[in-house]
This record gives C-alpha cells, structure tokens and sequence, in this order.
C-alpha cells in the first residue's frame, strides 16, 4: 500500500480542476462573445450566400451602361429578348402600341394620303383631257393593242419633264449639304437657293403654325416645279421643268430614305463640315431622269371610226340578245307557277313562237305576264283551250267571284270545303247556301266561325227593350213628365227592332205589361195596371209599325214587388210596365250557322 502512494503522481483533487475550466470559459465568453457572433454570422452567409434582387438593382444600371462602351455584344444578346417582349406586348395590348405610335405615324399617313390624292386627280385630269380626242381614241386603240392601262398610255404620250438640279440640305441648320446639276444648266448660287427655301419653309410653318414635321411639298414657278421631300434630318429638294410624273416622287423620297440610312449617324451629328456629304453625289444624280416625247404613227382616223361603230353596234345587239333571252326565261317561269295555266307545247309559227295547252277562264291573261317582263307580244301567239282548273288557288278565286263576300269575311279553301269567317249580314249569309254548292270542286261550305250582324243587332235590340221599365205614382194611371222621356226611347228601340225584324223575315209581338203594388185590394190593382198599359200602349203605337204587334194586358199585383208593411216607398218599382219580345212567327226562316254539304 505504501509502495502504490509513493510511485503515483500528485495530483491536484477533482472539484479544484472543474471550478478552473468552467471560469476560464466564462473568462473566454466575456472577451470574445461579439467577435464570435460576428464570426458565425459571417460563416452563414458565406455557407448560404445568394445575390438578391435589391444588390442586384443597385449595380445593374451602371454595369449596362460600362458594359456597352466596350463593345456590342451585350446589345447583340439582348436583341432577341427584346423583339419577344415588343412581340408579347402587342399580343396582350395592342391597344397600347397604336396609341405609342399613333402620334409618330399619323403625320406620315396623312402625308402619303394626300400626296396619293393629288397624283391620282392629276393622272384623271390629264387622262379625261385626252379621253374624247382624236388622239385619245388612237391612244385607245395602243392601249388596247399594247395591253396596257390607258391611264399609262396617256402618261407616256403627255408627261415631258427634266430634273434640273437636287439640293440635299440639312433640316436643322438649313445649310447646303450637296448640290448637282443637270447638264447645260448653269450655276445659280446653291448656297442661297437653299437659304432661300429653308427660309420659305420657316415662314410657312410660322404663318400657320405648323409643326417642324410639316412643311412645303411644292413649289411653282413658270414651268418650274420645286418638289421637296421632307425626311427626319434632311431636305430633298428637286428643281423640275415640264410636268414630272407621279413615280418620280417616289424615287425622290426613297434616295432621301437611302441616305438617312447610310449617312444617319452624320447627320445627327453634323456641325458644320460638308466633306462627308460629298459622297451622296451619286445618289442624286440617279435622281437626274428626263423624259421626252416620241412621235408614233398610229393608225387612221376613219379606221379607228370604223371600229368603234362595229362596236357599238356588236355591243347593242348582244345587250338585247343577252335581254331578250332573260325576258323570254322569266316569262316562263311566270306562266309555269301561274295557277289555271298548263303548257303542254311550244311551237315556232311564222316566226312566232306559239304556245299550246288549257287556261282556266279565271286564271291570269298570258297577255299581262308578256308585258309584266317586257317581252314583245307581237313575237309571241297563244293557242290555249279553255278548261275548269281545281286546283285551291283557282277553286278560291271562283268562290270570290260567286260569292263576293263583303270585306268583313274572310273565305279559305280547306281541301274541297269553302271556310267562311268573319261578320255579315243575313242577306249575304241567306243566299251563300245556294249559290257556294254551285262552285265546281266545293263539296261542304263551313260557317260556323260567320257571325250574322242582323241576328247579333236583333238580340240587342230585344234585351234593350225587355231591361227598359216604365214607372206610375201610387194610386195613378197618369205617367209623370220625367217617365214620357223614357217612352221616347222605348219608342225608338221598338222602331229599330222593327227593322231588324223585317230583315229577318220574322213577325212579332210586344207584349205591354202593367203593374201595381200590392196596396189596395186586388180587382182595383188589376184594373189600375190595364189603365197603366193602355197608356203606354196608346204613346207607342204611332206611327205605325210592319211586323210588330203591340198588346197591353194588366197584371195586377207585381209578383216579384217589395210587401214589407209600412215602406211605401219600397213598392215604387212594382207600380211599372215592362215590355216582352214574343216571335208570332218567322216569315223566311233563317239558316243556322255550320257545315253545309251538297247533295
């Protein structure tokens, strides 16, 4: 035991050495605690590190901006994304792009309309003035031959022109930039013609307040013709003597395209040095055309007369043989869907055409079709034998003509049955019965939707008469003042009913009843309502009627009048004569409405 303790080491005891560590890392944490936070902060954004929009908004200009002073590559690469992007956008908003280049174009279209307008009225001017000379019909007759436009024929014989001189100036500085001439023509001061039409230009767009994309296109003067083409940095501007065509525009304005194109940067930039420009002569004297007229020897002026009245008359004839067959086609197709006409043949007689079949009396004059489409009648003969047709449309027109129906019927045919519909009077409706069986093709005549207007006003008549009512004082045979209008129109009800009667053909009776309250005792209430009939009876008779028969009969006490005791006023409407419509007999009787049917 002894041994062991001398050979082991010393050793300081265990809870000395925790205590020692744990205070040096308390030690450590006070000292390096925040550059250790930064150390671990910086650790995970290097282990997570990602460049986010907002580093990337901060240098994008500015590397855009260096990276195309090198070179142009960065623009070479953008290119396709942008034409995708320009093509996505006018997908989604079209709407958006005209409006952005509406202000930019609307100008040039404007311009190139009402150039193109001026051209075309001077090419019509030049072609009418031409069109009815004898030079415009040998014209004519080249165009014809040549297969060109006559309008293009004119041109080449009238237009004589020469670009003399084509001045190229800057816009903004109004300073020459070239100059050339035609040959022959001598040098009159470029330099201040183009002053001078640079100062033209600037008072005109100052006199009417133009904007600087406006300006002069032309200029006159004696037979010179000053043409300038505007373009966004440069003036083209043309001295022509004669009349130029209309396609020299054209070349003008495409030379001054060419050389925006090719000199765009210089001319942008342009200070004053015209060395660079001198480069363009070619360019305008391309623009140096001349066109001069040719003598042509064209044909004679009695043959080309000729011609045209072989024309004429080829042309006439073949527009009246065109309308002649067109005539002759419509026609028959008129006659063949015109009812009651059957064509069976058509025959050349005499150098008529004459047509054979059967014409139903009532169906249309074939006559009348050959005028209707303008046919010859004299050119055509008709050799149609009559016959009945039963065909609907033929079977109605005989019904209209047998029956004449007023305007207030209707009449259809309905297979072999005549249908009448509407309102007419008795008369009408009395004699259809014996005259629509007569109608060839028409086995049943159908009223039953026909309304007889005499029976309908008959009927009135009578419940009119039949709710009129007539009333006494108690204890009077004597009618009071306000109750003798009454029989006025009771009067004139009677005098109607009396004509609707004889319309009718029908006898009647009007039976005048009297009545009286229950007062009193009965033999005196019976002979108090005799005295009240009679009276009326004795007012109504004239003037005298032709079928009606008027009767007074007393009924004494009115069966359905008040009786309650002690209200006398409540008897006032049993002290009265009302009227009744008896039919004694009927003179012609009338036919009920329905279905008729022949024998």
């Amino acid at each position: 035991m002894e041994r062991t303790r001398r050979s082991s080491p010393v050793s300081p005891p265990l809870e000395y050495a925790k205590e020692g560590t744990e205070d040096f890392s308390v030690l450590r944490r006070l000292l390096l605690a925040p550059e250790q936070v930064q150390l671990d902060r910086l650790r995970q954004r290097l282990d997570t590190f990602v460049v986010g929009p907002e580093e990337v908004s901060n240098v994008l200009p500015d590397a855009i901006r260096l990276r195309a002073q090198q070179d142009n590559r960065l623009l070479a690469s953008m290119v396709p994304i942008t034409q995708e992007a320009l093509a996505l956008s006018i997908k989604q908003s079209p709407q958006l792009i005209s409006d952005s280049i509406a202000p930019i174009l609307g100008s040039a279209i404007r311009k190139a309309l009402s150039r193109a307008m001026r051209e075309m009225l001077q090419s019509l001017n030049q072609t009418l003035e031409y069109s009815m000379s004898w030079q415009g019909l040998q014209w004519r007759w080249e165009a014809w031959k040549t297969g060109r436009p006559f309008v293009e024929v004119v041109l080449l014989h009238t237009l004589r022109f020469r670009v003399e001189q084509l001045f190229l100036i800057h816009k903004k500085t109004g300073l020459l930039l070239n100059h050339v001439m035609a040959e022959g023509i001598s040098s009159q001061g470029e330099a201040a013609i183009s002053g001078m039409l640079t100062a033209i230009q600037d008072f005109v767009r100052d006199s009417f307040q133009q904007s600087q994309d406006e300006g002069l296109e032309s200029l006159r003067i004696g037979d010179l013709t000053v043409w300038i083409e505007q373009g966004s940095s440069a003036i083209l501007a043309t001295v022509i003597r004669g009349t130029p065509p209309v396609k020299l525009r054209d070349v003008l304005q495409n030379t001054l395209d060419s050389l925006h194109a090719q000199y765009s940067d210089s001319l942008k930039n342009f200070q004053g040095d015209t060395a660079v420009f001198l480069e363009t002569r070619p360019f305008l004297e391309d623009c140096l055309q001349a066109q001069f007229v040719k003598k042509q020897k064209g044909l004679p002026v009695a043959f080309l007369v000729l011609c045209a009245l072989l024309l004429a008359l080829l042309g006439w004839w073949a527009y009246h043989a065109s309308l002649h067959h067109q005539q002759w086609t419509e026609f028959l197709k008129r006659i063949g869907a015109e009812p009651g006409i059957v064509v069976t043949s058509i025959q050349e007689e005499e150098g008529r055409r004459v047509l054979h079949g059967w014409r139903d009396p009532l169906a249309v004059d074939p006559e009348r079709l050959l005028e209707e489409v303008g046919y010859s009648s004299n050119a055509v003969g008709f050799h149609l034998e009559p016959f009945i047709a039963l065909t609907p449309e033929m079977v109605h027109k005989r019904a209209i003509q047998v029956l004449q129906p007023p305007e207030s019927v209707e009449v259809s045919i309905e297979g072999n049955r005549i249908v009448l519909m509407g309102e007419s009077s008795h008369r009408w409706i009395s004699r259809v019965d014996q005259s629509a069986m007569a109608i060839p093709g028409v086995s049943e005549i159908s009223m039953e939707r026909l309304i007889d207007t005499d029976v309908k006003q008959f009927e009135t008549l009578r419940n009119a008469l039949e709710q009129q009512a007539i009333f006494f004082l108690e204890g009077q045979g004597r009618l009071p003042d306000r109750e003798l209008v009454k029989t006025q129109q009771v009067k004139h009800i009677l005098q109607e009913l009396d004509k609707e009667a004889v319309k009718l053909g029908r006898e009647l009776s009007i039976d005048v009843m009297g009545y009286s309250s229950p007062v009193g005792s009965q033999s005196i209430n019976l002979l108090l309502s005799e005295m009240r009939a009679k009276k009326v009876l004795d007012i109504l008779s004239e003037p005298p009627y032709q079928v009606l028969k008027l009767a007074a009969m007393g009924k004494g006490v009115d069966p359905d009048g008040t009786s309650v005791a002690g209200e006398e006023k409540g008897y006032a409407r049993s002290r009265r004569v009302s009227f009744k419509v008896v039919e004694a007999k009927t003179i012609h009787p009338p036919r009920e409405a329905g279905v008729r049917k022949g024998p």
